[in-house]
């Protein structure tokens, strides 16, 4: 988002969830789960966790995410886009630098 502030900010604007009833929306299927990683379920140090102790926080973001936006009447279309643009490497960076 500070990308598209800084350079067009003409093209963002806020709008209500229910402006997009009956559309179908692109959502960023990797900011979505790294989301979700980050804060679905955290306790402290502690995340939500399956039975094995596997991280399981966004495969429920995704669910809850994905439930309001069909009761929203918005069609989600999770888009997985491959390898991130070289514009986003310093910003991947500084995450790598906040998680560990």
């Amino acid at each position: 988002m500070k990308l598209l502030a800084d350079n067009a900010p003409k093209a963002m604007r806020e709008q209500k969830l229910e402006s997009y009833f009956g559309r179908r929306i692109a959502v960023d299927a990797s900011m979505s789960i790294y989301q979700f990683l980050v804060v679905v379920g955290r306790k402290g140090t502690h995340m939500l966790t399956n039975e094995a102790g596997q991280v399981t926080s966004h495969l429920q973001g995704m669910h809850y995410r994905t439930i309001r936006l069909l009761e929203a009447g918005i069609q989600p279309v999770y888009v997985f886009d491959g390898k991130p643009p070289d514009l986003k490497k310093q910003e991947l960076a500084q995450r790598y630098f906040i998680i560990m």
